[in-house]
């Protein structure tokens, strides 16, 4: 489970990224590199969660 959680906060980084850095257009409704931003921060802390399960369960299987 924390591979799959780590590709979503891959996709999410990424498409953050997109739209603070690469698109040109506005929305009407939202601004457009502020969405980027929270993209990327929530992309970033899943990564950090996913990162942490995937040392716990690693180290959960070693025997002692």
């Amino acid at each position: 489970m924390p591979g799959l959680l780590a590709i979503g906060a891959v996709t999410s980084i990424g498409l953050g990224a997109i739209l603070v850095f690469a698109v040109d257009w506005q929305w009407d409704g939202a601004d457009r590199p502020l969405v980027g931003l929270i993209m990327m921060a929530v992309g970033a802390l899943a990564l950090v969660a996913a990162t942490s399960m995937y040392g716990h369960d690693s180290r959960s299987g070693q025997a002692s």
